[in-house]
């Protein structure tokens, strides 16, 4: 007799909480910033299937997301929603258009203002080059390391869309146990959806999976920044240190910064110590205050912190202490 399952599961976010969003994407850990005031609510849904798995994400404020897919795995991504293109690795990439990386394969993103929803299916290269097979005839061309991604027809981008949609949808209505045939179906359904869609996109040069130089430069050059700056954030924002330390001009860098995370470095900087300190007090369990922490992240200033802190997260940063 067939054992009986429970591959769907759902949580909500209420409140920005980088440690509760780790791990959205099945067995990976992806560090996620808040990048604009307001509430923050995420709801976060994974259908896990005998060989592939999908995880999605509705999130109403813009993020900052880093991190690596898991080894072993291709992922599949895309946005299911998305007012504007959203930045990844330093392109832009339109709502339904399929992203193809390689194993344990980098990735940093930013959707613009207006919600966002997400999806990745993570599934090992023989069963998807297999399922591919028996689809469409032929292997699909993977990159071996790295990513692609290209623009999708118009037609390909909404069946994708859609096929994550509704199957997200069927499986968070479903009641009791579910039949192995139910979860087959749905398998179908998106082995069917992804397929095409990268089938549809995998051809032209084997270059294109790379990205063209700028994009590559202009992404490796916001990760120096991004590192660079995480050694500071006990320190004010030096513009011209950042400057010389990566050996380009101001003015540049103010618009990497934008394309890469909708405002500038100075910001950026600002943010991130504000998502530091929410961290912080998180955690603080009674053992520390927030002046101890405000002071920790170079906010010389309590009454400023507050404000700011606030502006942000929607709430005090005694709230957050207390919660």
């Amino acid at each position: 007799m067939d054992e009986p399952m429970f591959p769907y599961s759902r949580f909500v976010v209420d409140g920005f909480d980088a440690d509760a969003l780790l791990g959205v994407v099945r067995d990976t850990r992806f560090e996620q910033r808040l990048l604009a005031a307001g509430h923050f609510r995420a709801c976060v849904q994974r259908l896990v299937f005998p060989e592939f798995s999908l995880d999605s994400g509705a999130y109403t404020l813009p993020i900052f997301a880093s991190g690596s897919f898991s080894q072993g795995m291709i992922a599949l991504a895309l946005a299911v929603t998305c007012v504007q293109p959203m930045w990844a690795n330093g392109r832009w990439i339109a709502a339904g258009q399929i992203m193809v990386f390689a194993e344990d394969s980098e990735l940093n993103v930013r959707p613009s203002p207006g919600g966002w929803q997400w999806a990745v299916m993570l599934i090992p290269r023989t069963v998807l080059q297999r399922e591919a097979v028996q689809r469409v005839g032929r292997e699909l061309r993977l990159p071996k390391v790295g990513w692609y991604s290209r623009a999708a027809a118009p037609r390909d981008a909404r069946n994708l869309r859609e096929g994550v949609f509704t199957v997200l949808q069927d499986a968070a209505g479903w009641q009791g146990i579910v039949r192995p045939e139910q979860l087959e179906m749905q398998a179908s359904t998106l082995l069917g959806v992804f397929i095409d869609a990268v089938a549809a996109s995998d051809g032209g040069p084997e270059r294109r999976g790379l990205g063209s130089c700028n994009e590559r430069r202009r992404d490796a050059i916001v990760r120096q920044a991004e590192a660079y700056l995480k050694l500071q954030l006990d320190n004010p924002y030096d513009s011209r240190a950042l400057s010389r330390h990566l050996g380009v001009g101001e003015r540049q860098l103010e618009r990497l910064f934008r394309d890469a995370y909708g405002h500038g470095p100075c910001h950026w900087h600002q943010l991130a110590r504000l998502n530091l300190a929410r961290s912080a007090l998180r955690h603080a369990r009674g053992s520390v205050g927030v002046t101890e922490v405000a002071t920790r992240f170079g906010f010389a200033h309590l009454g400023r912190f507050s404000v700011m802190y606030r502006d942000v997260f929607g709430e005090s940063p005694r709230d957050t202490l207390r919660g």
